[in-house]
């Protein structure tokens, strides 16, 4: 307010609140208009349902498109309820189905409707198609993630093989650190690959964050750490600003010392708060160079405990746990690599930009970021119970809406793969599954 400026959310709720205090506001902008039509209307959140309404109420002519079974934001605001009981709040409002699907085929649809079906609430709607049932969807159960990885790229090169085009084939997954494993093994096989509103897995911060530490660990005295030091030594802050980074910059220039080395002997008697985290930070990269011999996954996680990473993680709520998610992924992929050198090697190789991005690639992409997108062949990763659905959601019918997005992205054929075994512990299959019809 005291700079005039206005984010996306005070476009929505300042003329929606003016709207509803000031009558001779809202007949001026509501005469405007003599009928209005509203696109993907299950995304609507309150202060939207609100502003349309307040728009159409002298006239009531408001024709709303949205599909319920798709509405899959609810953890960012949108409420199912405004098109479920649009009928309920406009009681002359006529509901209009759209139930022919041209984009799927038979057995797809018929998994989708079964999935949906169980979604209590929902709007009467059954999707058909006149294009032919189709193949059936492939279940397919894996011993764990690698081997999951392995079958996903192997079918993708025998497709690819057989005349295929890489773009017309995606995965899909529910967390996008389930991408990380057939990254690599699309990374070995040499296949082009996109990954859609998303970072690839060896460029997220937190990833680029921890082996940062790692590096740093491993030779702070050497010129080759400085771009790791420049990175974490404020990760969390710790009150390294620009003025006191330029002079341990001077220092390092001074002495022909690393930055790590120059800002030890800048801390030596520091008295200072922000001197004295600084040289916290400092000895603990030191404390955890006096271990060279624990095995990389360790190495890594005293990295990120010791240096106040992880507990910056832990304050963060959701986003925080996302992170730790990635991770994971991190400390198990470090079990394949006898050194630093390798790990970060095989790092730099998997952050190289891909060359052709967009075109001819394979789609890797969150179910959410996959959404209006379409693809001859789909394969849906990581359907285990208690993964898909999750059980952080406490909205169980979002997560079947999930499954019915993500099955009906696929235009011709969907695979779906599920593991016995996941970071250790034996796994389910995801009672998703056992509502499919015999012949899907």
């Amino acid at each position: 307010r005291d700079e005039n400026k206005a984010d996306f959310g005070d476009l929505l709720f300042w003329p929606t609140w003016t709207m509803r205090h000031d009558e001779s506001y809202r007949k001026l902008w509501a005469e405007r208009f003599s009928c209005l039509l509203a696109d993907e209307f299950q995304d609507t959140n309150r202060c939207q349902y609100l502003w349309l309404e307040a728009l159409t109420r002298d006239h009531h002519e408001l024709f709303v498109v949205g599909d319920d079974a798709q509405s899959i934001y609810g953890w960012r605001g949108a409420n199912i309820g405004f098109i479920r009981n649009f009928c309920r709040e406009f009681p002359n409002a006529r509901m209009i189905a759209l139930e022919q699907n041209f984009r799927s085929t038979g057995h797809i649809l018929d998994a989708a409707n079964a999935v949906i079906a169980r979604d209590s609430g929902r709007l009467d709607k059954k999707l058909y198609t006149t294009s032919g049932q189709g193949r059936p969807i492939d279940i397919i159960r894996c011993t764990g993630a690698e081997h999951e990885a392995q079958t996903i790229v192997t079918q993708i090169t025998q497709r690819a093989m057989a005349g295929m085009p890489y773009d017309s084939m995606a995965l899909l997954y529910r967390y996008n650190y389930l991408s990380r494993k057939v990254e690599e093994e699309l990374i070995r096989a040499h296949i082009p690959y996109e990954l859609v509103n998303d970072t690839a897995f060896w460029q997220r911060a937190t990833i680029k964050d921890a082996l940062a530490f790692l590096s740093l660990s491993t030779r702070p005295d050497e010129w080759q750490s400085n771009d790791a030091f420049r990175r974490v030594v404020n990760v969390p802050t710790r009150g390294v600003g620009p003025k006191a980074m330029a002079r341990i910059e001077e220092k390092a220039a001074e002495t022909g010392f690393s930055l790590f080395a120059a800002a030890e002997a800048l801390t030596e008697k520091a008295t200072s708060k922000a001197g004295q985290k600084l040289r916290a930070f400092l000895d603990a990269i030191r404390e955890i160079e006096c271990h060279p011999d624990i095995r990389l996954a360790a190495r890594l996680q005293m990295g990120c405990e010791m240096t106040g990473y992880a507990e910056k993680l832990r304050s963060e709520g959701e986003k925080g746990q996302v992170a730790f998610e990635n991770l994971a992924e991190l400390y198990d992929l470090a079990q394949g690599f006898e050194s630093v050198e390798e790990l970060l090697d095989h790092a730099a190789l998997g952050s190289l930009p891909k060359a052709d991005q967009g075109l001819g690639c394979v789609r890797l992409s969150t179910i959410h970021a996959a959404k209006g997108l379409e693809f001859e062949h789909v394969y849906l990763m990581g359907w285990e119970d208690g993964a898909f659905p999750s059980t952080t959601n406490t909205d169980q019918g979002e997560e079947r809406r999930l499954a019915y997005v993500a099955l009906t992205r696929a235009k011709r054929r969907a695979v779906i793969t599920w593991v016995g075994y996941r970071y250790g512990q034996e796994t389910a299959p995801s009672p998703f599954l056992s509502d499919f019809p015999a012949s899907a």
